[in-house]
């Protein structure tokens, strides 16, 4: 039977020499089992992230969902290992990409993984960029890393990437430095950086944070376009459950370092079995009428050393039960494909 792969895909594929064709496409690409990390702090160890479990198949876009300070950005760092080690620490749990540990490899083994299989785009392109070299040079920095090209070999490529992400007169843009560009040709380099070695997974942590609503469209259906056209997954990182709803496939909600709610998009923006998606659901703008008053949900995450020993949710719940303060709920099956951690669910 001919393989029905679109050849984009195939090349793509076939740069990487592990890629089995045959694997089921049911098996997931990334899978974090019971991530727990914990920091050093001087009053002591305490937990960040807690055994935070979810996959993401290929070809495939799941968004982590939750207010700042519920752990979205540590679970991503630790994926890619660039916690910090001390203070971090990985305290518990697998991160299987491939079906490989990625906590298990030597750093020689991980730098080979990061900017290859694995591409990323940071928050703030102004800091994750380099001020004094071009983005020529930067995104060429990655193929001589990965790719042994150097020279006018990597200067073309360089180009290529740019062109494909759609920056506009590329020969002069190659030679610019970042603080030349407006943000939102920065944050199109850093993707250019992050797909130039067309991995099978990019992470985009908050990509659209700084950007206005056009340009925050453009760059998403840029991402949705070479999501098509390289059959890459994406894990995105978001308080926006707006972009969720347009972008994604499936959601995974953390709050205060927990896993609280996980399906498919659909299901859960129709029937949110958490207090907490149902709050954030409720306070999207553009479900709210003209004129009327913002839903908002009180009270602030409480920092990793004041959780409890229940439901972290509880002092903000409408919905709170004794039980809720006492124990902790665990993440289990409320529908087919749809868990939740609740004690007192929405009707």
């Amino acid at each position: 039977m001919p393989d029905a792969r679109p050849a984009s895909l195939m090349l793509r594929q076939a740069q990487h020499e592990d890629y089995d064709p045959h694997m089921s496409a049911e098996q997931p690409l990334l899978q974090v089992e019971d991530l727990s990390v914990g920091f050093a702090t001087e009053e002591g160890r305490i937990t960040v992230v807690e055994d935070v479990s979810f996959t993401v198949a290929a070809g495939r876009t799941v968004g982590l969902v939750g207010e700042s300070g519920c752990g979205k950005s540590v679970t991503a760092m630790s994926i890619m290992r660039l916690q910090p080690s001390p203070p971090s620490h990985i305290d518990g749990g697998r991160i299987l990409f491939e079906g490989t540990d990625l906590l298990a490899l030597p750093e020689s083994a991980m730098r080979g993984v990061r900017g290859d299989r694995i591409g990323m785009i940071f928050q703030e392109p102004m800091t994750s960029l380099n001020p004094t070299l071009s983005i020529g040079f930067q995104i060429g920095e990655v193929l001589r890393l990965h790719r042994g090209m150097t020279g006018a070999a990597a200067r073309e490529k360089s180009i290529e990437i740019l062109r494909l992400v759609g920056v506009g007169a590329v020969e002069r843009r190659v030679d610019q430095y970042p603080h030349q560009l407006s943000g939102g040709l920065r944050q199109r380099v850093m993707i250019a950086m992050a797909l130039v070695c067309n991995p099978r997974l990019l992470i985009a942590d908050e990509p659209t944070t700084a950007l206005d609503v056009t340009i925050q469209a453009q760059i998403l259906e840029l991402l949705r376009r070479l999501q098509r056209e390289l059959g890459m997954a994406i894990l995105l990182i978001t308080h926006d459950l707006g972009i969720v709803a347009e972008f994604c496939d499936e959601v995974v909600v953390m709050y205060a370092g927990r896993v609280v709610e996980r399906s498919g998009v659909r299901p859960l923006f129709a029937s949110p079995r958490h207090p907490y998606t149902a709050g954030l659901l409720a306070a999207m703008p553009r479900l709210t009428k003209r004129g009327g008053r913002l839903v908002t949900i009180p009270g602030m995450v409480p920092p990793p050393a004041a959780r409890g020993a229940g439901c972290s949710f509880a002092d903000r719940c409408p919905r709170v039960l004794p039980r809720c303060r006492a124990e902790r709920p665990p993440l289990v099956p409320h529908a087919p494909g749809h868990d939740a951690a609740c004690w007192n669910p929405p009707p």
